[in-house]
């Protein structure tokens, strides 16, 4: 059954995406086409899944995951939920936050390969941080969309979040930079300078 209904959610991803992008041209409307086109990786990311972190996900959660990206990117962004509706984009951005906490945890139980306890506090913290991390991307794509196509659908005139944005940006950069150099540590450097950074705590 989940299939089938996986199938059906597919098949109304694409039938209004095709609709969207010839409306959106039709009338010679281009700011909002990135949102058109994020249709395509969300419609990949079982795939995606698959493919980076080897994890092939059950009919029911990829359900689940479609039903989501129905309800934020067709209903929210493309047929514009987000402005009819005051509080849809409340409800949308909190289920999402359950939604990729069950992906934090899957991705908990798939790495503990050698099969010890991860302390409950850990996995707690870690599911978080996971669910702030996966709303920070969703929010920077927003904003990215805004600035290349002019629009607003972070009401940035209304709200003025831009140094909010840049900020977490810069952020967002130092965390991966620092993640590289991490990686680096850990697996390439011949002395490994992180360990002795750990005997200072």
């Amino acid at each position: 059954m989940w299939k089938v209904l996986n199938r059906i959610l597919i098949c109304l991803f694409i039938g209004i995406g095709i609709w969207y992008f010839y409306d959106q041209l039709s009338m010679q409307v281009y700011d909002r086409l990135l949102i058109g086109l994020a249709i395509i990786p969300v419609l990949l990311g079982p795939w995606i899944i698959k493919k980076l972190f080897h994890y092939e996900m059950c009919e029911l959660l990829k359900f689940c995951y479609y039903l989501f990206a129905l309800l934020g990117l067709i209903l929210g962004s493309v047929l514009k939920f987000y402005q009819a509706f005051p509080g849809f984009d409340k409800f949308v951005h909190f289920l999402s936050g359950i939604i990729t906490s069950i992906v934090a945890l899957i991705f908990l139980k798939k790495s503990n390969t050698n099969k010890k306890k991860t302390p409950l506090w850990f996995q707690m913290l870690f599911i978080i941080l996971f669910t702030l991390g996966v709303a920070s991307i969703w929010e920077f794509f927003e904003y990215f969309c805004d600035n290349i196509t002019g629009g607003d659908a972070q009401y940035v005139a209304a709200t003025g979040v831009d140094d909010t944005m840049n900020d977490m940006l810069i952020a967002f950069a130092g965390g991966i930079l620092f993640n590289l150099y991490y990686a680096y540590q850990m697996c390439k450097a011949k002395r490994n300078k992180i360990e002795l950074l750990e005997k200072c705590f």
